[in-house]
């Protein structure tokens, strides 16, 4: 039975179902290999951002959790970040993902509300700040988009040329 969804930080005991989780994930969307040493690096910026040098520039961001530690069944990565023609920060999210296992919950719903609390959180300090979000996707790419699109405002679509073998794309993108 699914935990309660409740979006927690994420903390460092919580890094070895975090990589059960993103196996998880590119196994079922991965349209490259994995480099697992960048996984691992985004892991450790994330989870031990005491440990970066002030004088790093590299990404920041956080990790949002569902479930105990030892027992995660949902996870979302956001990155902090600037489009490449402007100075306004942005949240990048990464990866949302709900084990396929605990996909009969509100996770999904509560993963995305956990970004939008965040960009409100921050948008107390900067009133700019905007949430980026989207789904790229080779499985179920249609339902996906419809929780998101229920969730906020479409602002665009992914493209992938050539496209790999394993994607199902949807037969439209948006509802009209």
């Amino acid at each position: 039975m699914p935990s309660q969804s409740i979006v927690r930080p994420a903390v460092p005991t919580d890094e070895p179902e975090l990589w059960r989780l993103l196996r998880l994930l590119w196994a079922e969307n991965g349209m490259f290999d994995i480099a697992d040493h960048k996984v691992q690096y985004y892991l450790d910026r994330f989870l031990h951002p005491q440990n970066i040098n002030a004088q790093d520039l590299g990404p920041r961001g956080l990790i949002g959790v569902i479930g105990e530690v030892g027992s995660l069944e949902g996870a979302i990565m956001l990155a902090f970040g600037t489009p490449w023609y402007s100075e306004r920060v942005t949240i990048d999210e990464h990866f949302s993902f709900v084990d396929p296992a605990h996909r009969a919950s509100s996770h999904a719903k509560s993963l995305i509300a956990y970004a939008k609390h965040m960009t409100d959180e921050l948008r107390k300090v900067d009133e700019t700040v905007k949430l980026v979000i989207g789904v790229l996707s080779t499985k179920r790419t249609a339902a996906k988009v419809r929780l998101y699109e229920r969730q906020l405002q479409p602002s665009g679509a992914f493209f992938v040329y050539p496209a790999p073998d394993s994607i199902a794309p949807p037969k439209a993108l948006y509802r009209i």
